[in-house]
This record gives structure tokens, sequence and C-alpha cells, in this order.
């Protein structure tokens, strides 16, 4: 698991990470077709993983792309949230997918970690790995869209 991040610790919501590894077991959608599941979180980052199946695959054999860039979107914006105030909404506004290496079985694992974070936006790195091997890194913007208040 990546190391917490010490900038953090102050900020960092532990039930709300505890409650986010609970909920991943039972997400619907889209993480639920591509079988993505957190399985670790801390102050400041965010492990997910999907198994490689035949179905997410391309015609060449290696799982598309498309699937690596679903596990990576849904990483990126899970990372700031224990550390935004309740009520705020973590968006994806971009991400930059460097493609590494193909993927053609075993277990996918995306670690999304902080690199700066303010009141409107965080900055996000994420590396993916296959079997220990680093197939894919992304970095990308998140906007942080404080609740709406009636009035």
């Amino acid at each position: 698991m990546p190391e917490d991040d010490p900038r953090f610790a102050d900020v960092y919501d532990a039930d709300l990470g505890a409650t986010m590894l609970e909920m991943s077991r039972r997400v619907t959608g889209v993480p639920q077709y591509l079988g993505i599941e957190l399985v670790g979180i801390g102050p400041g980052w965010v492990a997910g993983e999907m198994s490689v199946r035949p179905e997410l695959l391309n015609p060449f054999g290696a799982m598309h792309g498309a699937a690596v860039a679903a596990l990576v979107d849904h990483v990126l914006g899970s990372c700031v949230f224990p550390l935004i105030p309740r009520g705020t909404w973590p968006a994806t506004l971009e991400f930059k997918l460097n493609y590494l290496a193909p993927v053609r079985e075993g277990v996918v694992r995306a670690e999304s970690r902080v690199t700066a974070i303010t009141k409107r936006t965080a900055v996000v790195h994420v590396d993916v790995l296959n079997e220990g091997r680093i197939v894919a890194t992304a970095l990308g913007t998140i906007s942080l869209n404080p609740p709406k208040h009636d009035g």
C-alpha cells in the first residue's frame, strides 16, 4: 500500500475512508460491471483493483484502454474525498493517461496520490500496475465543488 501523506493527517476523515472501502464492495453501475474495488485508503491516497476478464480485452488480447481509464478515473476522485469537507463533490476535470505496457491477465491495480489540493481543485497522480509491473501512469485535475445552500 502507498504510504500515508503527513500533509493530510489533520484533515483525513478515517471513518469516511473505512466507509468508502466497505461501500466499494457494493458499488453499482460501471464500477460494478468492471469489477473495480477499493482495496486500500489513507491520508492522500487510494488503491483500487480489478481483474482482467475476457470481456474487457480488445481484439488483440490486451485489456482495453477504456477499462484502464475507467479504473484511473475511479481512484482519481476517490483519493480526495476523505480530505474535503462533507458535502463537497469531487469531479474529474481532466486526466492524461500514458499507456506503457499491455495487460493480458491477472489483476490491475491503480494507486492514486494527491499531489496538491486547494479549496477548488486537486491534482492527483495515478500509477497503474499489473502483477507488480507499471503499465500506465496518469495525472489529473479534480474540481472540488462545495455544497449548494438554498437561500
